[in-house]
């Protein structure tokens, strides 16, 4: 399991981090409430190729692709509430190199196919917590990393111990979707050592994105920065799913597992944060057998008991703001 570098909380705009989930069933009841309809609403709905397909071409549609780490191939492909074009895109993996030259270069994401992620003068970079620094500010200090230079040096070293950190690469939207065979994401905000497990692309596309099959497998493909994700609707490879577009209060959590509550049904985050598990939250699976990625709450129990760091990523409904309280819609949970 490659080495983590611990980062501090953070939440974050839902529009940073909304999945479809192969695991919730479009009708699932739940807690969460839908502040707009005042009754209990499904996180998500099934949709079907077609379905997709015509959205796609009623114009921007916000997706979020969820890959099957080893290839291409998409777990799932979730199309966001409209207001989320606005809102930045992200691509997350595990970094396989890193190529600085003076205040820009690139990061290499191998399991996205060797995509490149190009960094200059105001990206904003994070790495072991704390305030971000820029390539252009050389005295800022980053908790450890007095440099950009020695942020990326520290993750040059990780790649040579045969370790591999994640990113999560963020920019804000362009008027129109990229095309589809544009390869360039220059990004805005770089975050080193973010959990990478379950890699996935979030951007603005239209309908020149997607191409269907006529011979399935695959029954379609999407095109994303110059890269064919293979999409395998027919055999449940890969789950379509719309989000609730009524659901509101939508936000990310992302911190250090300080306390689990298994009876309760919570997870209590360093800083105060609350997370609930309710009817409709989505566990993300674990990859072949990789022990460090947890799908339950007895095993965050079991792991915070041997003494280990667990870290929770996700979305959910906020519920209340004092103390911070979310009913997680999807939640990542991983041994660090």
């Amino acid at each position: 399991m490659p080495k983590r570098i611990r980062t501090t909380l953070r939440t974050t705009l839902a529009g940073s981090s909304a999945l479809f989930s192969a695991l919730l069933p479009a009708a699932c009841d739940h807690s969460a409430t839908d502040p707009q309809l005042g009754a209990p609403a499904p996180f998500y709905r099934d949709v079907s190729l077609s379905d997709l397909e015509n959205r796609l071409k009623t114009g921007t549609a916000r997706v979020e692709v969820s890959i099957i780490p080893g290839g291409l191939v998409a777990r799932r492909v979730e199309i966001e509430k409209p207001d989320e074009v606005t809102k930045p895109e992200e691509i997350r993996g595990r970094i396989t190199g890193v190529t600085p030259s003076g205040d820009h270069g690139t990061v290499t994401l191998g399991e996205l196919g060797g995509l490149e992620i190009a960094f200059d003068s105001s990206t904003r970079f994070h790495g072991a917590g704390g305030p971000s620094i820029r390539a252009d500010a050389a005295a800022h200090p980053d908790h450890g990393h007095k440099t950009v230079a020695d942020l990326l040096a520290r993750v040059q070293a990780e790649l040579a111990a045969g370790r591999h950190p994640g990113v999560k690469a963020r920019r804000n939207p362009a008027a129109q979707p990229q095309a589809s065979d544009d390869g360039s994401f220059t990004a805005s905000e770089l975050e080193f050592d973010h959990g990478a497990n379950h890699p996935f692309v979030k951007l603005n596309v239209s309908a020149a994105s997607l191409t269907t099959n006529a011979t399935p497998p695959p029954d379609a493909w999407l095109k994303l920065l110059g890269l064919q994700f293979e999409l395998r609707v027919s055999d449940r490879t890969t789950q379509l799913k719309i989000e609730n577009p009524r659901l509101q209060g939508v936000r990310g959590f992302d911190g250090v597992v300080q306390a689990v509550d298994e009876a309760g049904g919570t997870v209590t985050l360093e800083g105060g944060t609350i997370i609930r598990i309710v009817a409709g939250t989505e566990f993300e699976p674990k990859e072949g057998d990789d022990g460090d990625h947890l799908t339950s709450l007895a095993d965050v129990a079991a792991a915070l008991a041997a003494g280990k760091t667990v870290r929770a990523e996700g979305k959910g409904l906020v519920e209340s703001l004092t103390p911070l309280t979310f009913d997680a819609i999807r939640i990542e949970l991983e041994v660090e």
